[in-house]
């Protein structure tokens, strides 16, 4: 068993490494090209990281390393698609578990949930605006509104698929209800409820800029639109950098709690295998 675990991990490691060396691979060309080019549209990787240095991590050791424009162009953003999230995956999990364990009630009412599913949440985006306002609620809602989707319908799904075999042991177990749902049922549909959690961290993302492109005063989806606007190249991509780095930061995060949370769930795996 630890000579398979070891040579797992050596092969995560290796793929990392690979992966790391393409990524460097990718930038030494983009450099390379981008300065031979001398165009105004494409500035160097050189540029572009130094100017997201000097714009948000040049406070030095006193600040947190965090400058003033580092807790307007980015701060609220994160702000915002936490808070959204957070709501998504709670409403997401708690009606997914509902719906599973009752499938006369997910019946009738699925069709709804399929039909408000497939509207697009940017398309919202204007009704949103007039009902709500400009401000963060609105745009917290437009994020919870178009990712709660993929954990919804993940959750059920594997609510659904819990082996009944588990919930006869748990009855003979003469367990209570609540150490069925937390000690049965979500351990054994956690897999795929992290499946979902992670689609809508992309799907946030999306709606966090399409939110923040109208009728904002700060955020990243705000600093891009008025770099675009005001024609400085050089500041756009900055902000296009800043929000791939919340993406990978958000993706690698999630993934770190997954293995945390379901290394059991990796192991059974391994041994059925």
């Amino acid at each position: 068993m630890s000579m398979t675990l070891s040579s797992t991990q050596i092969s995560r490691w290796s793929n990392a490494a690979l992966g790391w060396v393409a990524a460097a691979l990718l930038i030494l060309v983009w450099q390379i090209w981008t300065a031979s080019a001398q165009s105004a549209y494409f500035p160097t990787p050189l540029d572009i990281f130094g100017d997201v240095y000097d714009r948000w991590f040049s406070a030095g050791l006193s600040h947190g390393f965090l400058t003033d424009s580092f807790y307007t162009d980015i701060l609220p953003s994160i702000g915002r698609l936490m808070f959204g999230l957070l709501i998504a995956w709670i409403a997401g999990i708690t009606l997914g578990v509902l719906l599973g364990r009752m499938p006369v009630v997910a019946m009738i009412i699925e069709p709804i949930l399929h039909f408000m599913r497939g509207l697009p949440g940017p398309v919202l985006l204007p009704l949103a605006l007039v009902l709500v306002g400009t401000g963060s609620a609105m745009r917290i809602g437009l994020i919870a509104f178009g990712a709660v989707w993929p954990v919804l319908f993940n959750t059920y799904s594997a609510v659904r698929q819990v082996p009944q075999g588990f919930e006869d042991a748990g009855r003979v177990s003469r367990i209570s209800r609540s150490s069925m749902l937390f000690r049965v049922i979500l351990p054994t549909a956690s897999s795929g409820i992290f499946a979902g959690i992670k689609v809508s961290t992309s799907l946030g993302i999306i709606l966090l800029i399409a939110s923040e492109l109208y009728a904002a005063s700060n955020g990243i989806g705000f600093g891009l639109s008025q770099a675009q606007r005001s024609f400085e190249f050089l500041t756009m991509w900055s902000f296009i950098v800043a929000l791939s780095l919340l993406g990978y930061l958000s993706n690698l995060l999630l993934v770190r709690i997954e293995h945390t949370l379901l290394g059991w769930h990796r192991l059974r795996m391994a041994i059925d295998n």
